[in-house]
């Protein structure tokens, strides 16, 4: 334990406070604070006072602290972050992602009828929100009946649960025009709630740019359309934005659209899209793979030798034998069945959801019992819109392996997109159950390098937003 029981200095001059600022931009990735000090210095003393220690070094202790530390790095990243945020913000890209990226999009997915979109950094919500209100207005007709997932993300858990509320007041809705304010909200005090046809086609769900892997399955986040990030890269260094746009470009369907902030437009960055600026905007289109080499010249083959005379003229060849009887199948070894499952999830992550099924299919064929299959493939399910069969697959792989924690939390998300709250809050339970007696830092084994504090954090998250925690 270090010690912190010198008299209080200012934080710029206390010796602790390199080692908080390394941490907490290692953390975050906001090297945007990496030469602001001052104004990092003044949030830290902020939380320091607010969490009753004195000086940096024992703050450092709190936030490594297992029991009381994420919670703490949570409030801290709530003031480190900015919330601040309207609907529609950002015009052009909005009229861009009507008059172009949508066309494209819509047109692409005829036959599949699916639309995936990401809101990266949604803080609290009017962005993903404001794509569900023009989808459904602008959209509805062409894509009724179809598929559309917007999965919204932030670091920030308190946005994160302002969002999913979704209540606003006027400031938010400033650039609203009065019409869709009230089509599209119910005045609720002196707030404005979002009314629930557009609620429930958005999903939040907590993530960590810098931490959490992307593309995944096990965490929904692949095979997108449509991937937006506006304005969040800016608080990161260069060799984190170099590292995070392969991320993206995996993330995305092909011919997929990325949408970043006006201020993002490096294009040495983005080289392997296809940038289409628009005069207001600039998108990136992940630009499909470079055509296959032309094919090779057939090679001279000499002809056959002349027929031996003793050989038997076609007439006179005897009936060949019958073939031998085939021999039963091989089982599917550990070995085999494992570069099937990478493939799957391969497959998935890249957004080729009918592929992924049919691996998932062949697999299970011969490894029925295989309660991770049947997991990834409940994944898969839902993605392709086959909602009935994505929890029918969930529900044989709790069956399959009640202890199993990753099925229970899917099962849950799936329940409360349904709205089935005392569903989706006993899956919950079920999963904290599971959790009870697990170290914070310990991996789960099916998570994409998710811990076992992450999943907790995220599990109470979810039960404190539907009011069953």
């Amino acid at each position: 334990m270090t010690d912190g029981s010198s008299p209080a200095v200012p934080v710029t001059d206390d010796p602790f406070f390199p080692r908080l600022k390394a941490l907490v931009i290692e953390t975050t990735g906001m090297a945007f604070y990496a030469d602001k000090d001052g104004e990092l210095a003044r949030i830290l003393g902020e939380r320091i006072e607010a969490a009753g220690v004195k000086g940096c070094a024992r703050y450092l202790d709190l936030l490594k602290d297992a029991d009381r530390g994420p919670a703490e790095m949570d409030a801290l990243i709530a003031e480190l972050t900015i919330g601040e945020t309207y609907f529609f913000r950002h015009k052009e890209q909005f009229d861009a992602l009507r008059g172009i990226v949508m066309e494209e999009v819509i047109g692409r997915n005829q036959a599949l009828r699916r639309i995936r979109i990401w809101s990266a950094g949604c803080a609290t919500g009017p962005e993903p929100y404001s794509l569900a209100i023009m989808l459904k207005r602008e959209f509805g007709t062409r894509i009724a009946g179809w598929h559309i997932s917007i999965l919204a993300t932030d670091i920030n858990q308190k946005f994160l649960a302002r969002a999913r509320e979704g209540r606003y007041g006027e400031w938010a809705l400033r650039a609203m025009p009065d019409s869709i304010r009230h089509d599209c909200f119910d005045k609720v005090g002196d707030q404005w709630a979002i009314k629930p046809e557009y609620k429930r086609l958005v999903t939040f769900q907590y993530h960590n740019l810098i931490k959490n892997r992307f593309p995944s399955i096990v965490d929904n986040l692949a095979g997108f359309d449509i991937i937006i990030c506006r304005n969040v890269i800016i608080y990161f260094s260069r060799d984190t934005i170099r590292e995070l746009i392969p991320n993206f470009y995996d993330s995305l369907a092909e011919n997929g659209w990325l949408i970043m902030g006006h201020a993002e437009p490096d294009l040495e960055l983005f080289r392997r899209f296809r940038g289409v600026n628009t005069g207001g905007a600039v998108l990136y289109q992940k630009a499909p793979p470079p055509s296959p080499a032309p094919p090779r010249p057939f090679p001279v083959v000499a002809a056959p030798p002349p027929r031996s005379p003793t050989a038997p003229r076609l007439r006179e060849r005897s009936r060949p034998a019958a073939p031998p009887p085939p021999s039963p199948p091989a089982p599917v070894s550990f070995t085999a069945k494992a570069d099937g499952l990478a493939r799957m999830r391969e497959l998935a992550d890249r957004g080729q959801w009918d592929e992924a099924i049919k691996e998932g299919d062949r697999l299970l064929a011969d490894n029925v019992l295989d309660a991770r299959l049947h997991f990834y493939r409940g994944l898969v399910l839902e993605q392709s819109g086959a909602k009935d069969e994505s929890e029918k697959a969930l529900r044989r792989a709790i069956y399959l392996d009640r202890h199993m924690v990753l099925p229970h939390y899917h099962l849950g998300l799936f329940m409360l997109s349904r709205n089935e709250i005392k569903a989706a809050a006993k899956s919950f339970r079920n999963v904290l159950t599971l959790l009870e007696n697990l170290d914070d830092d310990q991996p789960l084994g099916e998570g994409d390098d998710i811990t076992v504090g992450q999943l907790r954090e995220t599990v109470e998250m979810h039960l404190g937003l539907i009011g069953t925690s």
